[in-house]
């Protein structure tokens, strides 16, 4: 298995280590309910280097990435990030990915675990076909990828690194100067909480890591692994590649019709979704809340009077909520909210209710 620049801290802070897409990943450290709450209530440290990183230069880096992404890349400030799917012909999602613009000609694109290799070669593919003054460089190997997210998260930031943390608004990033290299600060997440992503030189990723945490001591910052991060994903209704989406789902059907910029000029997938909208569709992903004691899990039937009628394909116990909820594909005409349904829960038929994610709103402070 692949390792990342933190698995050695990891493996000194007790962590549960797993296969994920090929990486050595820490399922948890004390707890998954303990790291949640931390999160929700404190501030959590996430390793996300297993994550691709591609940086997009040239003159022709903007066209490029507005004709393998969804979203319209030419709305991007400097200083902008934006959140964006990668289709084939057919429409299908290739990946979701998030795009950075740190400079006028200048861009980052960040890309699933599990697609890593995939998506890098797809741009590299397209970039020869058609975009010769654009220039790729897979930087996946060079940089680290820390998140640190929760309620306590810009104060902990704040101690290391001053103002950019302060300034950055949500979906911005820009380029630091602190504790002697340069690096990438972005307002992201995968959390709903506030957050950041930190992308630093993969020989510096250890000691941020543990500077990172001598400075939310006071806020009992804690690691935090994949298990909870996907209880975490899911109270906020956010999507997980492989379950919620995949190359045989397009942004339509997924729900994401919003990241799918129709009057951009011509991208991937273009035609396909065009036609696919004008058709329309015939399942879509929706939220829902479970009505009695039951957990919802990937690949559990969803039942609409006693007839099987879509697919769950992410489900969990909410913890803040206590309660059951999921998302999973259903026919249009059983989209909206207040839907009743009913999940195959080892042969018991428990109902549940169509919601609009999310599940979850953090308080605003």
């Amino acid at each position: 298995m692949n390792e990342t620049p933190l698995t050695q801290i990891h493996r000194a802070h007790n962590a549960k280590l797993v296969d994920f897409a090929g990486w050595m990943m820490p399922i948890h450290y004390t707890g998954v309910l303990d790291e949640y709450h931390a999160v929700r209530h404190g501030a959590g440290l996430f390793d996300v280097s297993h994550m691709g990183r591609i940086k997009v230069t040239g003159s022709q880096a903007e066209e490029l990435l507005q004709w393998v992404s969804t979203n319209d890349v030419a709305r991007l400030a400097v200083g902008q990030a934006q959140y964006s799917m990668v289709c084939q012909e057919s429409g299908g999602i290739l990946d979701d990915i998030f795009i950075y613009k740190i400079g006028p000609q200048d861009f980052l694109v960040c890309v699933n675990a599990s697609n890593r290799e995939k998506i890098v070669r797809w741009f590299f593919e397209n970039q020869a076909k058609n975009f010769p003054k654009a220039m790729l460089h897979d930087r996946s190997d060079e940089l680290a990828q820390i998140a640190i997210q929760g309620p306590a998260s810009k104060a902990i930031l704040q101690k290391l690194i001053g103002a950019p943390a302060d300034n950055l608004k949500p979906r911005q990033c820009a380029t630091i100067d602190s504790m002697g290299f340069s690096s990438l600060l972005s307002r992201t997440g995968y959390t709903g909480e506030v957050g950041y992503e930190w992308y630093l030189p993969a020989g510096e990723a250890q000691q941020a890591w543990e500077q990172l945490l001598k400075a939310g001591t006071h806020d009992q910052v804690k690691p935090v692994g994949l298990g909870a991060r996907d209880l975490l994903r899911l109270d906020v209704g956010y999507l997980l590649y492989g379950n919620d989406m995949d190359e045989q789902t397009t942004p339509l059907e997924a729900g994401a019709e919003w990241v799918v910029a129709w009057n951009k000029g011509l991208f991937q997938g273009q035609a396909a979704l065009l036609k696919q909208k004008e058709q329309g569709i015939t399942r879509r992903l929706v939220g829902f809340k479970m009505m009695e004691r039951g957990i919802p899990r990937h690949h559990m039937d969803i039942l609409k009077d006693g007839k099987t009628v879509g697919t769950v394909t992410s489900g969990n116990f909410s913890p803040i909520l206590q309660q059951g909820i999921g998302l999973g594909s259903l026919p249009p005409a059983l989209r909206d909210e207040g839907t009743l349904i009913e999940i195959n829960i080892r042969g018991k038929h428990v109902p549940a209710r169509v919601v609009n994610p999310p599940f979850y709103k953090r308080q605003k402070s």
